[in-house]
């Protein structure tokens, strides 16, 4: 025997009487090349010949027309194409693979490597595996919408930056590349079409991504590489900074038709993978109202009285993105038949019959001293901006004390601690009490969409998490989000601000004076009639025109509870293989669950968007044909309507990226195959746990 044997496709060539030079570990492309050599002459066909090396090597012949995408995905294109291999079907231990070299031990390797599993071979011939790689491997780089497929022109253009003085500081690009062109074009005009407050461009190591900010949730639109990212950012800072016609501090316009324009304002920062980019979207031609607002209810009627009297603060408090800004144009706008006046850092909007005064610093006066000048002008009606210092917060109390009306802004999460606020700045709590007529605290939550909104039904919806929640508040819900067209499968629609009205009136004013703590003053405000946000969002559940998991997201009011396992909700468990379903229910019914299960992802997908069911948890396969668990938990976090519902991912794959993928995807727990009583048992417990729900253990 030789101690270095040839190529077993250069054996059968010797011995068909063809002299072949082949090395004795031929890559793909020599087996590829010389196979039809091989194949006349043992005078057969190309398929002949791949079913006769099939029976040499005791292996089945693959049908290389059809293959499982899910086992694809395994084995990265680059990998298939450097062994001509065609990954066909998997299981939790092995993976068939169609291969025109079974011995080709580095591909062994491998595909060991990528997938976890033990490789399979069957034989197909080099040609026809070339033409199912092409077919298999071709859904992965196709992009799955126009978005998608205009951000991959982008990436693969050839724009060019030039930058300044290596400053970073974008003077002059290629403007000649209509895709990059368009690109800006379509993320800016999408976001004004959808309604979007904010468009949100984050870059990152390999690839970044685009959010719109919607009813004030953030939403991912499409994932964008770094060269996309590059380009695109180099296309808006241009519009936004280098326009001779434009002011950067106005922003800039984005009009998708002659009726419909926003203003673009841009800011930046630096991040180590490349420029945060932020672009917030106003209305220009949309002056906010009182009653645009829709406070309505207790809360509205305080705020019109208050508004109406000719003197006195209005203190205006709430985190970034709680609807503070409109307001005060709302409230500036009803009190223009006065003389208003207003110091801002930067006007967002022109407000007709009011004074709007930029702040400048490069004058030289601080923000107080320019407040102070501005009282030379005897108004009405000022607007003192955001109180940051003691010298504002006593200029603005002077002010309100002499016969004018101030209002102003504080960045505190409820309305007692906008005042605690002001007396840690220093200001004196006797005159404060004096000054300050009323604090008004806002939030926003979203509407009901009343397009699809349904009545609540206590038998249909007894098990949904809606009324579990109204349970423990012990409220009844009128309405029940459930998703449409019109508002994108949300099941909401625009936003609802819930008002927290703490008015001093004199019996306020007398326990001010006694300098009490936060707990002590909020139980003064509520016994004089303040509402707090829970007690108003609860009211609007009860309304019908928001939900209480809606009033969960915002105001986090809701505490864990505690529940049986037969109360807590079915759990839907997808896996194809029928006997890992029913041990994993076997386990699940041992605790006490109801169990629902699926044989696959599209039939598991289309029983949660169904809605018939208010699943608890969902134990998900890894691995299955059709649509897989990457797939269908992907689809449910990007749902709002199922973002939240807990899912565990369990597979027989000892692969560690598979955990880190699911888990950077969304999964809440990752567990490995076979299944282990005790082990599912704490994973479900702790999984429900975190998402608000004690299990009661058997027996109580």
């Amino acid at each position: 025997m030789s101690e270095t044997p040839s190529h077993w496709l250069k054996d059968v060539a010797t011995h068909a009487g063809l002299k072949l030079d082949l090395p004795r570990r031929p890559d793909i492309s020599s087996v590829r090349k010389v196979w039809p050599e091989v194949a006349r002459a043992c005078k057969l066909a190309d398929h002949q010949f791949a079913q006769r090396v099939a029976r040499h090597f005791r292996i089945g012949v693959a049908d290389v027309g059809t293959y499982d995408p899910q086992a694809v995905k395994l084995i990265p294109e680059a990998v298939a194409r450097r062994y001509g291999i065609l990954p066909l079907s998997l299981t939790d231990t092995s993976i068939v693979i169609a291969t025109s070299d079974p011995t080709n031990r580095s591909a062994h390797k491998e595909i060991i490597a990528h997938s976890s599993r033990k490789p399979v071979f069957m034989m197909g011939s080099p040609t026809a595996l070339a033409e199912a790689l092409e077919r298999a491997y071709a859904p992965a780089r196709a992009p799955k919408n126009a978005l998608q497929t205009l951000v991959a022109r982008v990436a693969e253009s050839d724009f060019q930056v030039v930058t300044n003085q290596g400053k970073g500081l974008f003077t002059s690009f290629e403007l000649e590349d209509p895709a990059v062109i368009k690109l800006a074009e379509v993320i800016l005009h999408q976001g004004v079409r959808y309604r979007a407050t904010e468009i949100h461009i984050e870059p990152g190591a390999v690839h970044g991504r685009i959010r719109y900010r919607i009813d004030g949730v953030l939403q991912h639109v499409v994932d964008l590489p770094a060269a996309a990212h590059a380009r695109l950012v180099a296309r808006l800072r241009h519009l936004a900074f280098e326009q001779p016609s434009f002011n950067p501090d106005d922003g800039f316009p984005v009009r998708i038709s002659p009726d419909t324009e926003r203003r673009a304002h841009l800011l930046s920062n630096p991040t180590p993978d490349g420029e945060l980019i932020w672009i917030r979207l106003t209305d220009p031609a949309h002056i906010p109202t009182l009653n645009d607002l829709n406070f309505g209810l207790i809360e509205g009627e305080k705020i019109q009285s208050t508004l109406n009297k000719d003197d006195g603060l209005i203190l205006v408090t709430g985190p970034a993105r709680s609807g503070t800004s409109n307001f005060i144009y709302a409230a500036l706008a009803s009190l223009s038949h006065k003389s208003v006046l207003s110091l801002e850092g930067r006007p967002d909007l022109d407000i007709p019959g009011v004074t709007q005064i930029k702040f400048d610093p490069l004058t030289g006066l601080s923000f107080a001293e320019t407040l102070q000048q501005l009282l030379d002008q005897n108004p009405d009606v000022i607007h003192a901006g955001e109180i940051r210092d003691l010298p504002t917060g006593r200029i603005a109390l002077r002010t309100a004390i002499t016969g004018r009306k101030v209002l102003a802004t504080v960045h505190t999460p409820d309305a007692v601690s906008g005042i605690r606020r002001l007396v840690d700045m220093g200001l004196a709590p006797g005159r404060l009490g004096e000054s300050l007529h009323a604090v008004i605290s806002l939030r926003l939550v979203r509407a009901l969409c009343t397009s699809c909104a349904r009545d609540f039904d206590a038998n249909r919806d007894m098990k949904s998490r809606e009324a579990k929640l109204a349970s423990v508040l012990g409220i009844r819900p009128m309405k029940r989000a459930v998703g449409c067209k019109t508002c994108a499968g949300t099941g909401y629609l625009q936003q609802l601000p819930l008002p927290e009205v703490l008015v001093m009136s004199p019996e306020m004013r007398e326990v001010f004076v006694r300098s009490p703590n936060d707990a002590e003053l909020l139980l003064a405000a509520q016994a004089d009639g303040m509402r707090t946000f829970a007690e108003v969002g609860l009211d609007r559940v009860a309304r019908g025109h928001t939900t209480v998991e809606e009033i969960e997201r915002v105001l986090g009011v809701v505490p864990t509870r505690t529940e049986s396992p037969q109360e807590v909700g079915p759990v839907l468990i997808v896996d194809d293989e029928p006997e890992a379903r029913l041990l994993i229910k076997s386990v699940l019914t041992g605790m006490g669950f109801e169990t629902i299960e699926a044989p696959d992802g599209r039939t598991a997908q289309a029983m949660i968007e169904a809605g018939d069911e208010n699943f608890s948890l969902i134990i998900l396969d890894l691995y299955m044909p059709g649509m897989d668990g990457f797939e269908l938990l992907r689809s449910v976090r990007q749902s709002l309507s199922t973002q939240s519902l807990p899912v565990i991912i369990m597979t027989g794959s000892s692969n560690p990226r598979d955990e880190v993928e699911v888990l950077e995807a969304g999964a809440d727990d990752f567990l490995l195959k076979p299944v282990v009583a005790d082990r599912l048992d704490a994973r479900v417990r702790a999984v429900l746990r975190r998402s608000g729900v004690n299990v009661e253990s058997p027996g109580g």
